[in-house]
């Protein structure tokens, strides 16, 4: 049971990060290719665009920092592979 639960939540980190990573490849496709882009990445860009400007600066801000720390607590804590 523990080792399902090891796998699915490495399967959920990973639709995660899946998930960021296409945002963050719509913006910068929509910045390069301006008026040109699809329509998926000129939607996923204007949702993704509005969402950080509704959001006031600090907490973004501290939602970058508490993940830059998290990562490196955890880096620091697991023995090298």
């Amino acid at each position: 049971m523990a080792n399902f639960l090891r796998q699915l939540r490495i399967i959920g980190w990973a639709a995660v990060e899946a998930a960021f990573l296409l945002i963050i490849l719509c913006l910068l496709l929509n910045i390069i290719l301006g008026e040109k882009a699809d329509s998926f990445i000129s939607t996923v860009a204007k949702n993704a665009t509005a969402f950080l400007q509704t959001l006031p600066p600090g907490i973004f801000l501290g939602l970058v920092l508490i993940v830059v720390i998290y990562g490196f607590v955890k880096s620091r804590l697991l023995p090298p592979r």
